[in-house]
């Protein structure tokens, strides 16, 4: 059977929550959202973990993982391996030079290009602090144990736009097009706003009506490995169209997850959207702190997982 990985995104810095998502307690027993993604990877067989993360969170990161989860793995899971990747500002595609006035790395693709020299199988990818549900990992892991590595594929899970906003603020979000159960175009919103009754973004000060009802990309994708030479010339082609000229408000640009979908679907790739009968949740703000912790006491109650998490 084909060894796949999953790559996950830990390095955002939670500036709307004002502090680190990654390592806030939300389960019964203070488990995290990235404690429950864990799990839930290992569940659907995934062998490599891979962690982006920044550099000042590195020590502590490795640290945590041990002592939450490396007896469990020992036990339970000892063909699975983790690895921890830093994401450097600097770490550019040939003839891409940061500004010396960028203070930040570049976003979400970034971050996974980052893991371009430890991933070399077929892979999903997520953020650390969402939850996914146990059938969606399940989902892309079987689809991704299909693929040919050698040529270029990609996938990703969808969820209902209406499932994944904040009533405590805007979110953005790649809203999805889709023709046959395929990617037709995802285009990224970053003012979604909802009263718990309608949806709009703003976009220019002017607001657009939304059905609540669009499928949209929250990071969970799949690709083979020749994705990265994809997210090569997609960064390439950021920094050309974004950075250079150095125009103040560009300083703070970020390239997104979503536009590596969209530089497939321009390629001519097949991107299927796979269906899942999980239900999406996350912290935006502080408030919505509340209402995941509900919903992860809930699941537990139900049997679906065990508490403490890392004990079988």
């Amino acid at each position: 059977m084909q060894s796949i990985s999953l790559v996950i995104l830990a390095a955002g810095l939670g500036s709307r929550y004002g502090g680190l998502k990654q390592t806030d307690g939300m389960g019964p027993n203070q488990e995290t959202l990235l404690d429950y993604a864990i799990y839930d990877g290992l569940m659907a067989g995934f062998t490599q973990i891979a962690f982006v993360v920044r550099e000042s969170m590195m020590p502590s990161f490795k640290e945590a993982l041990e002592a939450r989860w490396g007896s469990y793995m020992n036990k339970y899971y000892p063909k699975a391996c983790f690895e921890c990747i830093l994401q450097k500002i600097d770490d550019l595609p040939e003839g891409c030079e940061r500004p010396v006035e960028r203070t930040k790395p570049w976003g979400t693709a970034h971050a996974l290009w980052a893991a371009r020299e430890c991933i070399h199988e077929p892979f999903a990818m997520i953020n650390a602090d969402d939850f996914y549900g146990r059938d969606a990992f399940l989902r892309i892991a079987q689809h991704l144990r299909k693929l040919d590595n050698h040529s270029l594929s990609a996938c990703m899970v969808g969820y209902p736009i209406i499932q994944t906003l904040s009533e405590n603020g805007s979110v953005s979000r790649g809203i999805c097009e889709i023709k046959d159960g395929k990617l037709s175009r995802i285009v990224e919103r970053t003012h979604i706003e909802t009263d718990g009754t309608s949806v709009w973004y703003k976009e220019n000060d002017t607001e657009y009506g939304l059905f609540g009802t669009e499928t949209v990309s929250m990071n969970l994708m799949g690709f083979s490995s020749p994705i990265f030479t994809v997210l090569k010339d997609l960064l390439a082609r950021f920094f050309t169209e974004q950075i250079e000229g150095i125009i103040p408000q560009q300083l703070s640009a970020e390239c997104y997850i979503p536009s590596i979908l969209q530089s497939c679907i321009e390629r001519g790739l097949s991107v299927p959207i796979l269906e899942s009968n999980s239900v999406w949740f996350g912290v935006t703000y502080p408030d919505d702190a509340p209402v995941v912790c509900n919903a992860l006491l809930d699941l537990v109650q139900e049997g679906a997982y065990p508490t403490p998490l890392w004990t079988k």
